[in-house]
């Protein structure tokens, strides 16, 4: 079945933005623990690109699976506050 051109769009919104929230998650996180670390200078880069290169798979695959479970609960609980 071929999605209608909403339902395309959509999900072409949803992973483009799981991508970019997850990429810049994981740079704020990785740079933020290798210099709480106080790896040197001059090992920074090498560092900071393996550690995103395991992170970011990871978190953009956990954004894809949880957003949706997670949008619905926030919903809920405004819901119960409201």
């Amino acid at each position: 079945m071929v999605n209608p051109p909403d339902q395309r769009s959509a999900m072409k919104h949803r992973v483009v933005f799981a991508a970019l929230m997850s990429l810049v998650t994981v740079n704020i996180v990785s740079v933020t623990i290798l210099l709480a670390h106080r790896v040197p200078t001059s090992q920074l880069f090498e560092k900071w690109l393996s550690s995103v290169s395991i992170a970011w798979p990871i978190v953009l695959m956990s954004i894809l699976l949880f957003a949706p479970i997670l949008l619905r609960l926030t919903a809920w609980i405004v819901k119960q506050t409201s």
